[in-house]
């Protein structure tokens, strides 16, 4: 039986390709996705949202509240200016603005107008797929980037997948016996 082309430079790039100091590796692609959680429980960032769901803050991203702070001004100025005297600051010329994005204490969230969110987020990891090369792994995030939030690839080891190990190394000396 003639062994298919295909086969012959999977079994190539097997041999040449790195392992990343894994044994056996099998290259996922990934990517990164938030989902809520509750604060303390795994979080790795919150988010402050608006009703509509555009976030106005995301801790991981910047420390500056200037995007809150004119949301705040645009649909909540009754809250500005009760904000602005319980903290004695000129609602005038947009110092709220400028006093709010750098001295906002966020774990006072709950003074916030009820129309937005404190959501506290657990990032997790989801695999799209699975190759046995690197080559072929970044071949699909070429081809399917646009459809994913940020593809990466991702060595895991298929240490104890006897069956997988034995197909990986049947794989590998296909390249041999051909030449």
């Amino acid at each position: 039986m003639e062994i298919p082309k295909f086969l012959i430079e999977m079994s190539e790039q097997l041999n040449s390709q790195g392992n990343r100091c894994t044994a056996d590796p099998l290259f996922e692609v990934r990517y990164k996705q938030s989902l809520v959680t509750e604060e303390g429980y795994n979080e790795s960032h919150f988010e402050i949202i608006s009703e509509e769901g555009y976030s106005l803050y995301h801790s991981e991203k910047s420390a500056d509240y200037s995007e809150l702070a004119e949301h705040l001004v645009q649909h909540n100025e009754d809250w500005c200016k009760s904000w602005c005297e319980e903290n004695e600051v000129d609602l005038s010329g947009g110092a709220f603005v400028e006093y709010f994005k750098d001295d906002y204490d966020h774990d006072g969230w709950m003074d916030l107008p009820g129309d937005i969110k404190k959501l506290h987020m657990q990032e997790v990891e989801v695999t799209v797929n699975s190759h046995f090369t690197e080559r072929d792994a970044k071949a699909f995030i070429n081809r399917k980037q646009h459809d994913y939030p940020h593809l990466y690839t991702y060595a895991i080891s298929m240490c104890y997948c006897w069956n997988m190990v034995k197909l990986r190394q049947w794989l590998m000396s296909l390249s041999k016996e051909a030449k």
